[in-house]
């Protein structure tokens, strides 16, 4: 991961937990297909282990301020680096899985390629560009994070047995609770806006909304 993605995921590690409200909603409609012996890619603040018990849970994030949270098991180590996976590779586990971390990958096609030589199932969420959209619309940002299309393309390389779309909505009553949210989960990926639109989006709040899309791979 990019140090300016780290800083601003360790910045604001204190109020993950609390607005990671889309994460959290992914995480439960697909706590029933997880196995009891799981390494979790990205584990950010919380950890898995609160919603379900394991036989074996590893949580991974190069995050050092998120892991200080973390109360599950955890390895401090970056998916970005192949160490990364040789670290992995020493433990007995039946299931790879990440729930919003991947978009953030240098190189969605070599972690995709470290996944399948693990030779393990897989349960991967995943946001894509098309998340914010309407606002990155406004302000004239490019996302930050992969398109659908780089996604599919790089998941040939796993041959998925099934690839879910999910699409999800957050309203918000002014723009200060909108921007808010932005900053205090993390998920901007320290993207920054053009000061003139941002001040005219904060004065007319043309978007009351905030779009999520996520391609689920397993």
């Amino acid at each position: 991961m990019e140090n300016v993605k780290l800083r601003s995921f360790d910045r604001f590690a204190h109020t993950y937990g609390q607005y990671n409200v889309i994460q959290k909603k992914i995480i439960k409609k697909y706590l029933p297909f997880l196995k009891n012996r799981v390494v979790d890619l990205g584990c950010g603040s919380e950890g898995l282990c609160k919603y379900k018990e394991f036989e074996f849970y590893l949580g991974i994030d190069t995050s050092e301020e998120m892991l200080k949270r973390n109360p599950c098991n955890t390895l401090k180590a970056d998916f970005n680096d192949k160490k990364c996976f040789e670290q992995i590779k020493k433990y007995y586990f039946d299931q790879i899985v990440s729930f919003s971390a991947l978009q953030w990958a240098d190189d969605l096609e070599f972690v995709f390629g470290e996944i399948k030589k693990l030779k393990k199932e897989y349960l991967l969420a995943i946001f894509t560009s098309k998340t914010f959209k309407s606002l990155h619309k406004v302000l004239g940002i490019k996302s930050p994070i992969y398109s659908e299309e780089k996604i599919l393309k790089a998941s040939t390389i796993l041959k998925p047995k099934s690839i879910e779309k999910l699409y999800y909505e957050m309203s918000f009553e002014t723009p200060k609770e909108l921007l808010e949210y932005i900053k205090f989960s993390g998920v901007s990926g320290n993207t920054k806006a053009d000061v003139c639109k941002l001040k005219n989006f904060i004065k007319n709040f043309p978007v009351k909304y905030l779009e999520f899309e996520v391609l689920v791979i397993k």
